[in-house]
């Protein structure tokens, strides 16, 4: 009987180590012990996220200046950002100064018939906002960012921020055309 059960004992170990070598729901992979290694997305985000520590949601509907009157495209993104206080060594005395880093990542959608992929902008971009060393004001901050895919005619989307020496807030968004390119006619217009 002890034979018998150590016996059985030894088959349910051998089973247990077979089932964690292969098991049925590990994903199939073709490794072959390659040297090369890639960076995933999710890597880049925990990338941002650390450089870039602040956000500013982007949502809501927004005017499109490429079509008809009344016509709106929804957008859907965030802006990252980092603040950074620095001296500038230019003047005498030196001021001070808040270096601002933007990251968008934005996703747009008007009601253009034309539009077969949503409109998008990704970018950085980087402003020097200086303080007043004599009392404590409010810094506003106006960015213009290209906006990708557009169907109708090139587009910047423009952000204004207040900056203030912790944190940076959304004041106003909106889309203007791009000044000095030749657009596409609207049909409809």
């Amino acid at each position: 009987m002890k034979t018998l059960f150590v016996a059985l004992v030894a088959l349910f170990f051998a089973f247990i180590i077979g089932c964690q070598e292969n098991s049925i729901t590990d994903p199939v992979t073709n490794d072959t012990g390659a040297e090369f290694t890639t960076t995933t997305a999710l890597d880049i985000d925990k990338d941002l996220i650390s450089y870039y520590p602040g956000v500013v949601k982007l949502s809501g509907s927004i005017f499109d200046p490429s079509h008809r009157l009344n016509s709106l495209a929804k957008i859907n993104g965030v802006v990252r950002y980092r603040l950074e206080k620095i001296y500038t060594d230019k003047t005498r005395p030196p001021r001070a100064a808040i270096k601002v880093q933007l990251y968008v990542n934005a996703a747009l959608k008007s009601n253009c018939p034309k539009q077969d992929r949503p409109w998008t902008v990704i970018n950085t971009a980087e402003e020097v906002v200086y303080i007043s060393p004599i009392a404590q004001s409010v810094y506003f901050l106006e960015k213009s960012f290209r906006v990708r895919n557009t169907c109708c005619a090139p587009l910047n989307l423009v952000l204004k921020f207040q900056v203030d020496e912790k944190v940076v807030t959304l004041v106003s968004m909106e889309l203007k055309r791009v000044p000095g390119l030749v657009t596409i006619p609207d049909p409809e217009m």
